[in-house]
């Protein structure tokens, strides 16, 4: 029960931080925030990090770390090239689009880390470039996709739904499962209708 109970403590702390971080940023909120936010002493916060900047790297590597298993996981499952990009950005739809406050941090706050840090998460970030660079080259391989370099495939996919956290208000109109079905038409077919020979 305790065990659970201390999983559950972390969560919600994880939580507070990233809407606190995301909301005044990074350098901008103290422990001492973060705590009274929690309704606890700042002392009781040390359980569970070594100090603030241990704080956003645990978030950062959980986040990225269960985001990272589930890409991992579907691909490897036995799906063609096109099924797997969809299932990529339905994924994004649902774990980013979702989370707006981690996705901020993510985007905004890597660049505040130590350089140990840093570079683990660094490292970590090119395994999710591997992956989808991965699943447009299968594309590319099939004949499937147009003669556009994949370095530049591949980072316009990341602008595209990393950049979210500007504009896209989950709770409005258009769902995360939505929009990753506009970006999946966006990605694979552009946005300009067939236009008729003139």
């Amino acid at each position: 029960m305790a065990y659970h109970k201390g999983i559950q403590r972390r969560k919600e702390l994880f939580d507070v931080a990233a809407r606190m971080f995301a909301k005044k940023g990074y350098a901008n909120t103290s422990i001492r925030d973060i705590a009274e936010a929690l309704g606890i002493q700042k002392s009781s916060l040390y359980h569970y990090f070594e100090n603030k900047e241990h704080l956003l790297y645990q978030m950062l590597d959980a986040y990225m770390t269960e985001a990272l298993a589930e890409i991992q996981e579907l691909l490897a499952q036995p799906l063609s090239p096109v099924q797997r990009l969809k299932g990529v950005l339905e994924l994004y739809g649902r774990v980013y689009a979702s989370d707006r406050d981690r996705l901020v941090l993510l985007v905004n706050e890597i660049d505040s880390l130590g350089p140990a840090n840093r570079g683990a998460l660094i490292e970590k970030e090119r395994k999710y470039v591997a992956a989808i660079q991965g699943v447009l080259s299968d594309l590319a391989q099939q004949g499937l996709m147009k003669d556009i370099p994949l370095p530049v495939a591949t980072f316009a996919f990341f602008s595209m739904v990393h950049y979210t956290i500007k504009w896209y208000d989950p709770d409005g109109p258009i769902g995360p499962e939505r929009l990753s079905r506009y970006f999946l038409e966006i990605l694979t077919h552009g946005i300009l209708k067939p236009v008729p020979d003139q």
